[in-house]
């Protein structure tokens, strides 16, 4: 399977989401809100979700899209963190460059 990852905001509030990113699969399907959070156990993804409440007023929280197996999970994962380090790093770039000018 193929991701193609749009990393659309890098956020820079000192909590733990980073960015929100869209995930085209296969040049078939797009996926967004797929979400970039780090925490101090680590980076990882979550999938975009609904929230509703069960039959006893209790909210809760359904993921809208998401893999089924640990490989895929672990493919989209690896490809939406790729992108937002790549992201960051021509942002460094690109903030160093205009510092030199």
């Amino acid at each position: 399977m193929e991701f193609n990852v749009k990393v659309r905001k890098i956020i820079e509030n000192g909590k733990p989401l980073k960015a929100t990113c869209s995930v085209t699969l296969d040049d078939m399907f797009t996926v967004h809100g797929v979400k970039v959070i780090k925490t101090e156990k680590g980076s990882f993804i979550a999938m975009p979700h609904e929230i509703y409440k069960d039959s006893e007023g209790n909210e809760q929280r359904r993921d809208v899209f998401h893999p089924i197996t640990s490989d895929a999970r672990r493919a989209m994962e690896d490809a939406v963190l790729s992108a937002y380090e790549a992201r960051l790093a021509e942002e460094a770039e690109k903030n160093a460059d205009d510092e030199q000018a």
